[in-house]
């Protein structure tokens, strides 16, 4: 046959493959920590069906209620709240 053995072969392609796939894995994301793809303000625009004066009404009402909220922390409470008034 082959002087290599077809253990050898299997090692390296697995070898190969994680090595691929870890390096897609890298270059996917931006910057130097993982970044999950989510857009608060998005979200909340798409619950509030795209009514913009609405989703700054609530973002605004969540920042009379705790003023030490970012504007993403509020966005994410309104929106919290938002999907649990709608259950």
């Amino acid at each position: 046959m082959n002087d290599i053995p077809l253990f050898w072969i299997a090692i390296a392609i697995v070898a190969t493959l994680f090595f691929i796939a870890r390096r897609r894995r890298r270059s996917a994301g931006s910057g130097s920590g993982p970044h999950l793809a989510v857009n608060v303000n998005k979200d909340l625009l798409k619950a509030c069906h795209g009514d913009r004066a609405m989703a700054e009404r609530l973002i605004n009402l969540e920042l009379e209620k705790r003023p030490d909220l970012s504007p993403t922390g509020a966005a994410l409470m309104a929106l919290s709240r938002l999907r649990e008034d709608k259950r």
